[in-house]
């Protein structure tokens, strides 16, 4: 009897090692992530999430991917980047982008993704680098190069806009349609057709990259369609007529009649400073009551006293003399214009006191530069803009 009970112990004991023996198989088989799920799997399941607009359901399979590859490819990257710009998360997504990018450099429609996006936040550097890593891919798109050649002279690359605009123009595909051209584009804009006008002006920019007709053409059509890149047409204006003053005081116009008055600010200077440095067209005058304008839209007083003083030593000038001069100057000392004028006055007669107004302006920049956004905003806001 005590043989068999020894014998039924021993059976159970067997019984019950072989259940928690196979329990624990079943249990590591259930491990959705190291058996059910491979990392292609998570992210074919983060994608679907993303792509039926559940963008923050995707981050945990994402990270589960993570985890079983620590080092992922440019896919992850991808998926990473369209669920953050899914929830607006617009600048994480492009931090995602360029680690895809750098990891893959073909995906030439991602080069323009992040270029784009960078030239629509004011970030010229940034957009002309991955327009430069496009074009390793499609060095014949010419849009592309006339798009570089804008953002090389933004930024200061003289040389190297003038080798894309060069490189441009050496093609005579389209040379002898120029009347032509001409002739339709004026057609379409006097027709309203604005969207035609518009296609026909960005497909032969970058055969005539030079052409005033066709910078106007674009900006009347965009103007006419209320077209939210109205302001990128406007800058390629005044980006190639860098020296002169009609556009810089038109793009100011249009955005001072949709109160963004900084940054007409900005424009109406650049139109002031072209007048004295190149001795450009345009009514100083005028340039000045622009100025006033912007200044009294921003409720600085001071400064709009500042130009009714500067515009009558202008109009004077013939009669004006050093003494005068220094002295409204020195009352308005913080105004840009009059420290400007004050280098400009002096740069031939007297390089030391010309010196002395130009670190003045250097030092009022830099104290006024968070204010005025002075290096952030219009189509050279990383130039200063010194005599």
């Amino acid at each position: 009897m005590q043989s068999r009970s020894r014998r039924i112990c021993q059976l159970w004991l067997l019984l019950t090692s072989l259940f928690q023996f196979q329990t624990g198989i079943y249990a590591e088989s259930l491990n959705p992530v190291k058996v059910f799920f491979t990392y292609d799997h998570l992210l074919d399941i983060a994608e679907q999430k993303i792509i039926t607009d559940q963008p923050s359901n995707s981050f945990s399979f994402l990270a589960k991917a993570l985890d079983l590859r620590p080092e992922p490819e440019f896919r992850y990257f991808n998926l990473t980047g369209d669920a953050f710009w899914k929830l607006g998360k617009q600048f994480e997504a492009m931090e995602a982008y360029r680690k895809s990018a750098d990891l893959n450099p073909n995906q030439n429609l991602l080069e323009l993704r992040i270029a784009d996006f960078y030239e629509s936040e004011r970030k010229p550097e940034l957009a002309l680098l991955y327009n430069q890593r496009f074009l390793k891919l499609v060095p014949t798109d010419k849009y592309r190069i006339f798009k570089s050649a804008i953002l090389s002279r933004r930024i200061g690359k003289e040389a190297d806009y003038q080798t894309y605009i060069q490189s441009l123009e050496n093609d005579n595909s389209f040379a002898s349609e120029g009347d032509s051209l001409q002739s339709s584009l004026t057609k379409n804009i006097k027709l309203k057709k604005w969207k035609e006008a518009e296609d026909l002006a960005l497909r032969y920019l970058p055969f005539f990259p030079r052409v005033e007709g066709l910078f106007e053409t674009l900006i009347l059509a965009r103007r006419g369609t209320k077209s939210p890149l109205i302001e990128d047409a406007y800058t390629m204006a005044c980006v190639t007529f860098k020296e002169e003053t009609r556009y810089f005081v038109r793009f100011g116009v249009y955005m001072q009649e949709n109160n963004r008055y900084l940054e007409s600010l900005s424009l109406f200077r650049r139109a002031f400073f072209n007048s004295l440095k190149y001795n450009a067209k345009g009514d100083r005058g005028e340039f000045l009551f622009l100025l006033r304008q912007s200044y009294a839209n921003l409720g600085w007083e001071k400064e709009t006293l500042a130009i009714d003083s500067l515009g009558k030593d202008i109009k004077n000038r013939d009669t004006l003399t050093d003494d005068v001069l220094e002295n409204h100057i020195q009352t308005y000392r913080k105004n840009r214009e009059y420290l400007l004028f004050g280098v400009y006055w002096f740069r031939s007669k007297n390089p030391l006191k010309a010196d002395y107004y130009r670190t003045l302006l250097r030092k009022r920049d830099e104290e006024s530069s968070e204010k005025e956004f002075l290096f952030v905003i219009g189509p050279f806001s990383l130039e200063r803009l010194e005599l």
